[in-house]
């Protein structure tokens, strides 16, 4: 999988916190042109579970919970595989500036997994 990150300026970058399983792996979301991308690097590795997902939440790493993940947050797309590189393009409509973390949590069984500040 190619990167676009060469030609791309970074807007975050940051590494996962554990909430209730650990992810390995560093992040950055990139700016191309008008296209926003969240990059996964190839350490990124976590536990296989279904329906995991990456959300942008307009909570703070600490009044995130399992129970209001979703609240107010924009959908990214769900998990391609649970360990290496992955490139997903964000919704065209997204504004970085509404959104405080960047979380991966499990929609279906309501497991918040690990959350990553997008301003540190």
């Amino acid at each position: 999988m190619v990167s676009v990150s060469a030609v791309a300026q970074t807007e975050h970058s940051g590494k996962w916190i554990k909430k209730t399983y650990g992810v390995n792996g560093g992040w950055k979301i990139v700016k191309n042109g008008s296209v926003l991308q969240l990059e996964l690097d190839e350490g990124f590795d976590t536990k296989k579970a279904p329906d995991l997902k990456i959300f942008l939440s307009p909570l703070g790493y600490d009044e995130v919970t399992k129970k209001n993940a979703v609240r107010g947050s924009a959908k990214v797309a769900e998990l391609k595989k649970y360990e290496g590189a992955q490139v997903f393009t964000l919704p065209r409509n997204i504004k970085l500036n509404k959104y405080k973390t960047l979380l991966i949590h499990c929609e279906e069984y309501g497991v918040l997994w690990s959350v990553a500040k997008l301003n540190d």
